[in-house]
């Protein structure tokens, strides 16, 4: 999705139970990509020139003023939730569960970037887990896109997904499998 942008902005509004998205990056020096749609789903999205002597950025700002005049801004950081993808492992793990957190990852960030939900935010491995690591704007319909990219992907069997309460604590909750009995510890 986001190559090497130099730029990116992303505004949500929420009306009515209802969160939409609007996003904007320097795709190339002469190319702006715009995307908007509803968290969740893939949206709709075109292409913008930057014609000599215009910054990407200027062309990202003009394209936002309307948005931002109807209500959409951007969230910060606290605002966002946090989903964890775990699969245990043999001890450490080994290269070859190292290039399946990466292809997860990469995954990650196509579904959740499209469907303007978030982006990975890198993961860890070794003590007998791999942990992929999600920023989101809505850890429940993130779980949804998550589990049907996984399982589209190959890469559901083993996944325990659990997102981050809000109350302070790292406690997590457990989002799938559904019914999960176990107990989930990012140590």
């Amino acid at each position: 999705m986001l190559g090497t942008a130099a730029m990116m902005l992303k505004l949500y509004r929420t009306t009515e139970r209802v969160t939409e998205y609007w996003e904007a990056w320097e795709d190339t020096p002469t190319r702006v990509i715009v995307h908007w749609g509803k968290i969740g789903e893939k949206g709709d999205s075109r292409k913008v020139s930057v014609k000599s002597g215009t910054r990407p950025s200027g062309i990202i700002k003009r394209e936002a003023e309307p948005l931002r005049a109807a209500g959409f801004k951007t969230r910060r950081p606290e605002e966002h939730a946090q989903i964890v993808i775990q699969y245990k492992l043999e001890g450490w793990g080994s290269g070859k569960d190292h290039d399946r957190r990466v292809q997860v990852e990469n995954l990650m960030n196509e579904c959740l970037g499209w469907t303007g939900l978030g982006h990975c935010d890198g993961g860890d491995i070794g003590s007998g887990t791999m942990n992929v690591f999600c920023d989101v704007v809505d850890a429940a319909v993130a779980a949804l896109i998550v589990v049907s990219d996984l399982r589209e992907n190959g890469q559901l069997e083993g996944a325990v997904i659990a997102a981050r309460e809000r109350n302070g604590d790292d406690e997590y909750k457990v989002l799938w499998p559904e019914g999960f009995a176990g107990t989930f510890d990012l140590l």
